[in-house]
């Protein structure tokens, strides 16, 4: 008659272990709340998704990001177009995402973009002057996404032309950006 309250308080104590161990797991949330974007994080060496618009329960701590991905679709219909951009880094704002418990960290990327062209002095080279053109795209949070990862659909596009104009508008050189 004395095994039963043992076994009882044997039982109790278990559940309180269980009760302890399961409550050292802290989780927070995270959620990338800009639509189009998908965030890839960089965990256990592994690159894992975090697509907008959902809550993803993460462990606790800080996360840095692999790749940031941004898609929009242009026109309607059967077969509308599927536009995107990458981010490998730098990240900006966003090079450490901290998840803290029991909290939800919101992620905010992409557009509006800005963009900006850095221009170099020209070198002359074998009689042939050429001036270097750097375009930059960068996202809300302050990453820099690479226009050579512009797709439409699964085709990669060809780099962006460009036109040096004089003040009556006539040409003074055009050319093509080059990838590299």
């Amino acid at each position: 008659m004395r095994r039963v309250p043992l076994v009882a308080a044997v039982l109790l104590s278990l559940a309180l272990v269980f009760t302890a161990e399961s409550a050292s797991n802290t989780t927070g949330k995270l959620k990338v709340s800009t639509p189009g974007v998908m965030l890839e994080l960089k965990m256990s060496n592994k690159p894992t998704p975090v697509p907008n618009g959902r809550e993803i329960p993460l462990p606790v701590g800080a996360y840095t990001p692999a790749k940031i991905t941004c898609y929009a679709k242009q026109g309607a219909g059967k077969k509308p177009e599927m536009w995107s951009i990458q981010s490998t880094g730098p990240f900006g704002d966003l090079k450490q995402i901290s998840v803290t418990e029991g909290q939800l960290t919101e992620v905010t990327a992409g557009p509006p973009f800005t963009l900006t062209a850095g221009v170099s002095k020209a070198t002359i080279k074998a009689g042939v002057k050429t001036v270097s053109i750097g375009l930059k795209i960068v996202g809300a949070a302050g990453e820099v996404y690479s226009p050579a990862t512009i797709m439409k659909d699964k085709t990669k596009m060809p780099a962006p032309q460009v036109r040096v104009l004089d003040e009556k508008g006539a040409v003074l050189a055009q050319g093509a950006f080059e990838y590299g």
